[in-house]
Protein backbone atom coordinates (compact mmCIF):
# COMPACT_ATOMS: atom_id res chain seq x y z
CA UNK A 1 0.00 0.00 0.00
CA UNK A 2 1.45 3.44 -0.89
CA UNK A 3 1.52 6.01 1.09
CA UNK A 4 -0.76 9.02 0.51
CA UNK A 5 1.93 11.00 -0.74
CA UNK A 6 3.35 8.50 -2.64
CA UNK A 7 3.70 8.83 -6.19
CA UNK A 8 2.72 5.53 -8.88
CA UNK A 9 2.66 4.82 -12.12
CA UNK A 10 4.12 1.93 -14.80
CA UNK A 11 7.30 0.75 -13.09
CA UNK A 12 7.72 3.95 -11.04
CA UNK A 13 6.56 4.50 -6.97
CA UNK A 14 7.82 7.47 -5.18
CA UNK A 15 7.30 8.78 -1.40
CA UNK A 16 6.93 12.52 -1.44
CA UNK A 17 7.20 14.52 1.57
CA UNK A 18 10.32 12.78 3.37
CA UNK A 19 12.21 15.10 4.77
CA UNK A 20 16.13 16.29 3.27
CA UNK A 21 19.02 14.88 5.30
CA UNK A 22 21.68 17.10 4.85
CA UNK A 23 24.96 18.39 6.55
CA UNK A 24 24.40 21.57 8.70
CA UNK A 25 24.56 22.80 12.19
CA UNK A 26 21.82 21.24 13.19
CA UNK A 27 23.34 17.83 12.77
CA UNK A 28 25.93 15.55 11.10
CA UNK A 29 25.94 12.07 11.74
CA UNK A 30 23.86 10.47 8.69
CA UNK A 31 22.38 7.49 9.68
CA UNK A 32 20.72 9.12 12.40
CA UNK A 33 19.39 11.80 11.06
CA UNK A 34 18.17 9.14 7.67
CA UNK A 35 16.30 7.46 10.66
CA UNK A 36 14.83 10.52 11.96
CA UNK A 37 13.37 11.76 8.28
CA UNK A 38 12.02 8.18 7.41
CA UNK A 39 10.81 8.27 11.08
CA UNK A 40 8.87 11.32 10.82
CA UNK A 41 7.47 10.40 7.73
CA UNK A 42 6.00 7.39 8.81
CA UNK A 43 4.31 9.25 11.88
CA UNK A 44 6.63 8.30 14.57
CA UNK A 45 7.59 11.93 16.36
CA UNK A 46 11.12 10.75 17.10
CA UNK A 47 14.05 13.57 17.88
CA UNK A 48 17.47 13.91 16.54
CA UNK A 49 18.89 13.53 20.09
CA UNK A 50 16.70 10.06 20.48
CA UNK A 51 18.17 8.77 17.57
CA UNK A 52 21.47 9.83 17.95
CA UNK A 53 21.75 7.98 21.73
CA UNK A 54 19.58 4.76 20.53
CA UNK A 55 22.11 4.05 17.75
CA UNK A 56 24.56 4.73 20.03
CA UNK A 57 26.99 7.26 17.75
CA UNK A 58 26.18 9.45 20.36
CA UNK A 59 28.64 8.27 22.28
CA UNK A 60 31.22 6.55 19.70
CA UNK A 61 35.34 7.79 19.26
CA UNK A 62 36.93 5.72 16.69
CA UNK A 63 40.68 6.20 15.78
CA UNK A 64 42.58 4.06 13.13
CA UNK A 65 46.06 3.45 14.83
CA UNK A 66 47.92 2.67 11.25
CA UNK A 67 46.94 5.46 9.33
CA UNK A 68 45.14 9.01 8.65
CA UNK A 69 41.79 7.36 7.85
CA UNK A 70 38.93 9.77 6.77
CA UNK A 71 36.59 6.35 7.82
CA UNK A 72 37.14 6.61 11.23
CA UNK A 73 33.96 8.95 12.17
CA UNK A 74 31.33 6.17 10.12
CA UNK A 75 29.21 5.30 12.06
CA UNK A 76 29.39 1.72 11.64
CA UNK A 77 32.85 1.41 13.71
CA UNK A 78 30.22 2.34 16.88
CA UNK A 79 29.99 -1.10 17.77
CA UNK A 80 32.41 -3.50 16.81
CA UNK A 81 29.96 -5.78 14.46
CA UNK A 82 29.29 -3.29 11.93
CA UNK A 83 25.97 -4.11 11.17
CA UNK A 84 25.17 -3.75 14.98
CA UNK A 85 24.43 0.21 14.79
CA UNK A 86 22.24 -0.66 12.03
CA UNK A 87 19.87 -3.02 13.02
CA UNK A 88 19.79 -1.25 16.76
CA UNK A 89 18.64 1.78 15.31
CA UNK A 90 16.12 0.63 13.39
CA UNK A 91 15.09 -2.06 16.14
CA UNK A 92 15.15 0.93 18.51
CA UNK A 93 12.27 2.61 16.92
CA UNK A 94 10.44 -0.59 17.03
CA UNK A 95 10.10 -1.75 13.88
CA UNK A 96 11.44 -5.01 12.12
CA UNK A 97 15.04 -4.93 10.52
CA UNK A 98 16.05 -6.35 7.37
CA UNK A 99 19.31 -5.74 5.18
CA UNK A 100 21.10 -6.89 2.20
CA UNK A 101 24.57 -5.92 2.50
CA UNK A 102 26.88 -6.34 -0.70
CA UNK A 103 28.84 -10.09 -0.48
CA UNK A 104 32.41 -8.48 -1.86
CA UNK A 105 33.11 -4.80 -1.35
CA UNK A 106 36.67 -2.51 -2.02
CA UNK A 107 35.41 -0.87 1.40
CA UNK A 108 37.28 -3.72 3.65
CA UNK A 109 33.73 -4.12 5.22
CA UNK A 110 32.63 -7.02 6.39
CA UNK A 111 29.17 -8.12 7.79
CA UNK A 112 28.30 -11.10 9.34
CA UNK A 113 24.88 -11.81 10.16
CA UNK A 114 22.94 -9.90 7.59
CA UNK A 115 22.14 -11.64 3.88
CA UNK A 116 24.12 -10.63 0.99
CA UNK A 117 24.55 -10.70 -2.39
CA UNK A 118 26.54 -9.16 -5.42
CA UNK A 119 23.31 -9.18 -7.94
CA UNK A 120 21.92 -6.13 -8.69
CA UNK A 121 18.67 -7.12 -9.14
CA UNK A 122 18.70 -8.71 -5.49
CA UNK A 123 19.19 -5.02 -4.70
CA UNK A 124 16.30 -4.08 -6.66
CA UNK A 125 14.05 -6.58 -5.22
CA UNK A 126 14.69 -5.61 -1.83
CA UNK A 127 14.33 -1.90 -2.22
CA UNK A 128 11.15 -2.13 -4.53
CA UNK A 129 9.15 -4.45 -1.69
CA UNK A 130 9.66 -1.80 0.38
CA UNK A 131 8.65 1.48 -1.37
CA UNK A 132 5.84 -0.30 -2.61
CA UNK A 133 4.59 -0.42 0.62
CA UNK A 134 5.13 2.88 1.29
CA UNK A 135 7.86 2.29 3.17
CA UNK A 136 11.65 4.68 2.24
CA UNK A 137 14.58 2.50 2.45
CA UNK A 138 18.50 3.93 3.83
CA UNK A 139 21.13 2.75 2.00
CA UNK A 140 24.91 2.68 2.35
CA UNK A 141 26.40 4.65 -0.61
CA UNK A 142 24.47 5.15 -3.75
CA UNK A 143 25.99 8.51 -3.97
CA UNK A 144 29.73 8.92 -2.64
CA UNK A 145 31.39 7.48 -0.19
CA UNK A 146 29.35 4.43 1.97
CA UNK A 147 27.04 6.68 4.44
CA UNK A 148 23.99 6.54 5.02
CA UNK A 149 21.51 8.10 2.60
CA UNK A 150 17.79 7.84 2.07
CA UNK A 151 16.09 5.95 -0.78
CA UNK A 152 12.51 7.65 -1.60
CA UNK A 153 11.45 5.56 -5.12
CA UNK A 154 12.42 3.95 -8.19
CA UNK A 155 11.89 4.85 -11.81
CA UNK A 156 12.70 2.39 -14.79
CA UNK A 157 11.21 -0.69 -12.53
CA UNK A 158 14.36 -0.20 -10.21
CA UNK A 159 17.13 0.86 -12.47
CA UNK A 160 16.58 4.64 -11.50
CA UNK A 161 16.60 5.33 -7.34
CA UNK A 162 15.12 9.03 -6.13
CA UNK A 163 16.13 10.44 -2.76
CA UNK A 164 18.31 12.34 -0.85
CA UNK A 165 22.07 11.65 0.02
CA UNK A 166 24.68 14.05 1.72
CA UNK A 167 26.61 14.28 -1.21
CA UNK A 168 24.08 14.66 -4.16
CA UNK A 169 25.29 18.50 -4.43
CA UNK A 170 28.90 17.89 -4.29
CA UNK A 171 30.90 18.74 -7.82
CA UNK A 172 32.32 15.79 -7.99
CA UNK A 173 29.62 13.46 -8.33
CA UNK A 174 27.52 16.13 -10.50
CA UNK A 175 27.72 14.29 -13.58
CA UNK A 176 26.15 11.20 -11.79
CA UNK A 177 22.95 12.91 -10.97
CA UNK A 178 20.01 14.82 -12.09
CA UNK A 179 17.99 16.51 -9.24
CA UNK A 180 13.72 16.09 -9.16
CA UNK A 181 11.54 19.36 -8.80
CA UNK A 182 10.82 17.75 -4.95
CA UNK A 183 15.02 18.27 -4.80
CA UNK A 184 15.59 14.33 -4.64
CA UNK A 185 18.36 13.02 -6.07
CA UNK A 186 17.73 10.87 -9.27
CA UNK A 187 20.62 8.28 -10.36
CA UNK A 188 20.54 5.28 -12.31
CA UNK A 189 24.39 5.27 -11.66
CA UNK A 190 24.01 3.77 -8.27
CA UNK A 191 25.11 -0.11 -8.59
CA UNK A 192 28.19 1.48 -10.44
CA UNK A 193 29.20 3.41 -6.92
CA UNK A 194 31.43 0.80 -5.51
CA UNK A 195 30.61 2.71 -2.15
CA UNK A 196 27.49 1.01 -2.42
CA UNK A 197 27.68 -1.32 0.44
CA UNK A 198 24.25 -2.22 1.39
CA UNK A 199 20.25 -1.05 1.77
CA UNK A 200 18.51 -1.37 5.01
CA UNK A 201 14.41 -1.82 5.44
CA UNK A 202 12.51 0.60 7.80
CA UNK A 203 9.84 -2.35 8.56
CA UNK A 204 6.67 -2.41 10.22
CA UNK A 205 6.27 -1.63 13.73
CA UNK A 206 5.81 -4.71 15.57
CA UNK A 207 7.71 -4.40 19.04
CA UNK A 208 7.67 -1.33 22.01
CA UNK A 209 10.37 1.29 20.96
CA UNK A 210 14.00 0.53 23.41
CA UNK A 211 14.21 1.18 26.86
CA UNK A 212 16.00 3.68 28.84
CA UNK A 213 17.94 1.50 30.76
CA UNK A 214 19.26 -0.33 27.16
CA UNK A 215 19.62 2.72 25.65
CA UNK A 216 22.58 3.60 29.07
CA UNK A 217 23.83 0.32 29.04
CA UNK A 218 24.82 0.47 25.55
CA UNK A 219 26.24 3.63 25.96
CA UNK A 220 28.33 1.95 28.08
CA UNK A 221 29.33 -0.30 25.86
CA UNK A 222 30.26 1.82 23.28
CA UNK A 223 32.33 4.03 25.53
CA UNK A 224 34.10 1.84 27.16
CA UNK A 225 37.50 1.76 26.18
CA UNK A 226 39.04 -0.70 24.32
CA UNK A 227 42.01 -1.35 21.96
CA UNK A 228 43.84 -4.55 21.84
CA UNK A 229 47.10 -5.39 19.47
CA UNK A 230 46.74 -8.56 20.18
CA UNK A 231 43.42 -9.04 18.69
CA UNK A 232 44.39 -7.63 15.12
CA UNK A 233 41.97 -4.74 15.00
CA UNK A 234 43.86 -1.55 14.05
CA UNK A 235 40.87 0.90 15.62
CA UNK A 236 40.99 2.09 19.05
CA UNK A 237 37.52 2.78 20.59
CA UNK A 238 35.62 4.81 23.16
CA UNK A 239 37.79 6.12 25.77
CA UNK A 240 40.82 4.06 24.28
CA UNK A 241 40.60 6.32 21.36
CA UNK A 242 41.85 9.43 22.51
CA UNK A 243 45.39 8.32 23.71
CA UNK A 244 45.64 7.35 20.31
CA UNK A 245 44.06 10.43 18.78
CA UNK A 246 46.49 12.10 20.58
CA UNK A 247 49.82 10.87 19.85
CA UNK A 248 49.14 11.04 16.07
CA UNK A 249 48.70 14.86 16.68
CA UNK A 250 52.15 15.32 18.90
CA UNK A 251 53.94 12.73 16.18
CA UNK A 252 55.76 15.52 14.41
CA UNK A 253 57.50 12.97 11.45
CA UNK A 254 53.66 13.12 10.52
CA UNK A 255 53.69 17.02 10.10
CA UNK A 256 56.79 17.61 8.48
CA UNK A 257 58.06 21.14 7.93
CA UNK A 258 57.26 22.64 3.94
CA UNK A 259 54.15 19.27 3.48
CA UNK A 260 52.69 19.21 0.29
CA UNK A 261 48.83 20.54 0.37
CA UNK A 262 47.21 16.26 0.14
CA UNK A 263 49.16 15.28 3.56
CA UNK A 264 47.99 18.24 5.17
CA UNK A 265 44.46 17.85 3.87
CA UNK A 266 44.38 14.49 4.77
CA UNK A 267 45.56 15.32 8.58
CA UNK A 268 42.91 18.28 8.80
CA UNK A 269 40.45 15.83 7.50
CA UNK A 270 40.30 12.80 10.18
CA UNK A 271 41.47 15.79 12.93
CA UNK A 272 38.37 17.69 11.62
CA UNK A 273 36.39 14.14 11.74
CA UNK A 274 37.04 13.90 15.35
CA UNK A 275 36.17 17.15 16.44
CA UNK A 276 32.90 16.61 14.88
CA UNK A 277 31.65 13.27 16.34
CA UNK A 278 32.75 14.74 19.35
CA UNK A 279 30.68 18.20 18.69
CA UNK A 280 27.80 16.33 17.24
CA UNK A 281 27.57 13.11 19.68
CA UNK A 282 27.75 14.46 22.92
CA UNK A 283 25.81 17.59 22.22
CA UNK A 284 23.19 14.82 21.37
CA UNK A 285 23.82 13.24 24.66
CA UNK A 286 23.79 15.78 26.72
CA UNK A 287 20.20 17.56 25.30
CA UNK A 288 18.55 13.41 25.83
CA UNK A 289 20.00 13.33 29.46
CA UNK A 290 18.69 17.06 30.34
CA UNK A 291 15.22 15.67 29.24
CA UNK A 292 15.86 12.26 30.88
CA UNK A 293 16.45 14.23 34.06
CA UNK A 294 12.80 16.01 33.81
CA UNK A 295 11.40 13.02 32.87
CA UNK A 296 12.99 10.83 35.54
CA UNK A 297 13.18 13.40 38.40
CA UNK A 298 14.57 10.69 41.13
CA UNK A 299 17.69 10.21 38.80
CA UNK A 300 17.90 13.87 37.99
CA UNK A 301 21.45 14.26 39.76
CA UNK A 302 22.65 11.66 37.50
CA UNK A 303 21.42 12.38 34.24
CA UNK A 304 22.43 16.33 35.15
CA UNK A 305 26.19 15.47 36.61
CA UNK A 306 26.72 13.04 32.61
CA UNK A 307 25.06 15.76 30.69
CA UNK A 308 27.62 18.52 32.15
CA UNK A 309 30.50 16.38 31.52
CA UNK A 310 29.62 15.57 28.25
CA UNK A 311 28.98 19.78 27.51
CA UNK A 312 32.45 20.30 28.74
CA UNK A 313 33.59 17.71 26.13
CA UNK A 314 31.49 20.03 23.66
CA UNK A 315 32.93 23.67 25.14
CA UNK A 316 36.49 22.04 24.49
CA UNK A 317 35.73 21.27 21.11
CA UNK A 318 34.71 24.90 20.45
CA UNK A 319 38.22 25.94 22.29
CA UNK A 320 40.21 23.09 19.28
CA UNK A 321 38.27 24.88 16.62
CA UNK A 322 39.71 28.40 18.16
CA UNK A 323 42.98 27.01 17.54
CA UNK A 324 42.60 26.31 14.16
CA UNK A 325 40.80 29.10 13.20
CA UNK A 326 37.33 27.74 13.19
CA UNK A 327 35.52 24.92 11.91
CA UNK A 328 36.79 25.18 8.05
CA UNK A 329 38.89 23.13 6.86
CA UNK A 330 40.96 25.35 4.57
CA UNK A 331 44.01 26.21 4.03
CA UNK A 332 44.49 28.25 7.34
CA UNK A 333 42.98 25.13 9.04
CA UNK A 334 45.20 22.78 7.27
CA UNK A 335 48.83 25.11 7.83
CA UNK A 336 47.51 26.02 11.83
CA UNK A 337 47.29 22.34 12.43
CA UNK A 338 50.54 21.76 11.44
CA UNK A 339 52.07 24.32 13.85
CA UNK A 340 53.75 22.26 16.57
CA UNK A 341 52.35 24.76 19.71
CA UNK A 342 48.85 24.65 18.01
CA UNK A 343 49.16 21.16 18.47
CA UNK A 344 50.83 20.92 21.77
CA UNK A 345 47.45 23.03 22.74
CA UNK A 346 45.45 20.50 20.89
CA UNK A 347 46.46 17.51 22.94
CA UNK A 348 45.96 18.96 26.42
CA UNK A 349 42.24 19.62 24.90
CA UNK A 350 42.01 16.06 24.32
CA UNK A 351 43.35 15.30 27.44
CA UNK A 352 40.38 17.34 28.55
CA UNK A 353 37.87 15.79 26.70
CA UNK A 354 39.46 12.44 27.68
CA UNK A 355 38.99 13.42 31.58
CA UNK A 356 35.44 14.83 30.85
CA UNK A 357 34.23 11.22 28.76
CA UNK A 358 35.58 9.43 31.79
CA UNK A 359 33.52 11.58 34.25
CA UNK A 360 30.46 11.00 32.09
CA UNK A 361 30.68 7.20 31.19
CA UNK A 362 31.04 7.29 35.63
CA UNK A 363 27.76 8.77 35.50
CA UNK A 364 26.32 6.44 33.30
CA UNK A 365 26.93 3.66 34.63
CA UNK A 366 25.44 4.52 37.58
CA UNK A 367 22.62 5.68 36.06
CA UNK A 368 21.97 2.72 34.01
CA UNK A 369 22.24 0.19 37.28
CA UNK A 370 20.15 2.65 39.25
CA UNK A 371 17.11 2.40 36.27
Amino acid sequence: MINQSGYKSENSVVLYGISKVEYSLNGCTPYPMCLKSCANYLGQDVSLDFTMVSTGTAFRLTWDTTSWNGGNIDAMHTFDDPEEVYRLGVEALGRDFDMLARAANTCGVEFISCKKSDNKDDFIRFIKAQIDKGFPCIALGIIGPPEACIITGYRENGAVLLGWNFFQDNQEFASQVKTDESGYYITNKWWENECTLAVISMGEVTRPPIGIKTILENAVRVMTGRYDKKSGSIYAKGIAAYDEWKKAILNDSEFPPNAVMPILAERIMCHGDAMSCLGDGRHNAAVFLNKLAEEFPEHKDLCKCAAGHFSKVVSNIGKMADLLGRFDRNEQQMQNLAKPDVRRKTAALIDECKAADSKALDALKQLAESM
